[in-house]
């Protein structure tokens, strides 16, 4: 089998999840926003392992697995009004973004296209973001982006690479 490499990212795009838990089809995803550069991470956490014991023997008699979170972190410098409420929720009028009164629950499906050619998807995932507005004279406000993905339907995956 060939060896795959992947490399760079070359856009988020987002979309509504499909209810029976599949990805939904490329005409229905469009670019979430743009990243600032170098931001973009998607990191797995290291499996939570527990060793259950007895007193009459040193070996574990029973081990729990839990599969480790993953998430995807990323930046972006764009603060114009429909990518606040893609990222935070809210509402739009007259070219203002308007915060939601409380937190919102945002779920979409995610797929990160990489310039090698493949891509990460997430058939069904929980974005939050926050500010991080530094207002200097040499850089840009930036909006700190988490996605969570979720499980998307009994018996199938949260992430698919191809």
């Amino acid at each position: 089998m060939a060896e795959i490499k992947t490399y760079g990212l070359q856009m988020v795009k987002v979309g509504d999840p499909v209810a029976d838990g599949s990805f939904p089809l490329e005409a229905n995803m469009s670019e979430l926003c743009k990243t600032y550069k170098n931001s973009c991470e998607f990191v797995e956490e290291d499996p939570t392992i527990t060793d259950e014991h007895s007193d009459q023997q040193d070996d574990p008699i029973h081990t729990f697995i839990e599969k480790g979170s993953k998430s995807i972190k990323f930046s972006t410098y764009d603060y114009s009004p429909t990518t606040l409420v893609e990222l935070k929720g809210g509402t739009v009028l007259n070219d203002e973004w308007s915060e939601p009164v409380s937190q919102t629950e945002i779920v979409k499906a995610i797929q990160l296209v990489l310039n090698s050619g493949n891509s990460f998807k997430f058939p069904k995932a929980r974005i939050t973001a926050k500010f991080n507005a530094k207002l200097v004279k040499n850089g840009l406000a930036l909006l700190d982006v988490t996605i969570k993905p979720l499980s998307p339907a009994a018996d199938k995956p949260a992430v698919i690479f191809g």
